[in-house]
């Protein structure tokens, strides 16, 4: 089973954690690791000596820039964005907040650019950099589409999702969906408002790929350095056994040690975890 991992965005997390992802995920699947990530002069990390395929993407002041030239004769999308305003789905385009358009853009990318490549793969591991594993993830059939448990806001988890290349275009062809003359009066005439969990529910339901969607337990968490650079929320509690590293979701991380230690030993970590942080938060507010 060839096993292609990408992470998408940038890199964020340190070394600590992508040495983390090597360990718990690249190694166990024997895994090829891809970088979809923003265009950067810095090539320092690990990340890009250990990365089979380097795929870079323009960082866009106003990711407007990338729907217009890959769009150009339709500004549908742009309703679909504006209609949202209120959520995260059009996040990267003018003043829109998060990053859910940039997101988009991404798989976008992927798709038109790269995918006789992803032919090449059995299996596809789209996913982020800031992922902190603390056991193997779990080796899954190649028989539906998983998505990660959690994390859903109202939709379904956009951060980790495992499929095979027989769906490519059903998991990465969001635009064409979100641009489609078909759907953008369904899209803005929703009673609901969509930020990116529930666009991709949505997406997915309509082009049938929802039947296939099993969702799975892995012992991983969200983190972030303290100089990361997000659109997005920002690590404020510290990660047990490390001065540098921060947790983003402190439910994601709860359910993770849960899936590693067991119910007693995780209640115990929380505990530490509470105490921890009470007493750095009060050094670093002195």
């Amino acid at each position: 089973m060839k096993t292609l991992v990408i992470l998408q965005g940038n890199a964020r997390g340190g070394e600590e954690t992508w040495n983390s992802m090597y360990r718990y995920l690249l190694e166990p699947l024997k895994a090829d690791l891809a970088l979809l990530f923003g265009k950067t002069n810095d090539h320092s990390s690990s990340l890009y000596r250990k990365c089979k395929y380097l795929w870079e993407l323009e960082e866009y002041n106003n990711w407007r820039q990338y729907y217009e030239k890959n769009f150009p004769e339709s500004h549908r999308w742009f309703k679909v964005f504006e209609h949202n305003q209120s959520q995260t789905l059009g996040g990267g385009v003018d003043n829109f907040i998060g990053s859910g358009a940039i997101s988009l853009a991404f798989r976008h990318f992927l798709k038109k650019n790269f995918k006789n490549i992803l032919l090449k793969y059995d299996r596809i591991i789209l996913t982020r950099s800031d992922y902190f594993y603390i056991d193997n993830h779990p080796v899954l059939s190649n028989d539906y589409f998983y998505i990660i448990e959690g994390e859903d806001n109202g939709g379904l988890n956009d951060r980790h999702h495992i499929f095979s290349k027989n769906i490519i275009d059903k998991v990465l062809g969001v635009l064409e969906f979100l641009d489609s003359i078909e759907n953008n009066k369904y899209l803005t005439t929703l009673d609901k408002f969509l930020n990116i969990e529930k666009f991709l529910k949505l997406f997915y339901e309509r082009n049938g790929l929802v039947s296939c969607i099993k969702r799975f337990k892995s012992a991983q968490f969200t983190v972030a350095l303290s100089t990361d650079k997000t659109r997005w929320q920002r690590g404020k509690y510290y990660m047990l056994g490390s001065k540098i590293i921060l947790i983003k979701y402190k439910n994601e991380y709860y359910s993770a040690i849960k899936i590693k230690y067991g119910l007693f030993l995780s209640f115990f970590i929380k505990s530490l975890y509470y105490i921890k942080n009470k007493y750095f938060l009060r050094i670093r507010n002195k």
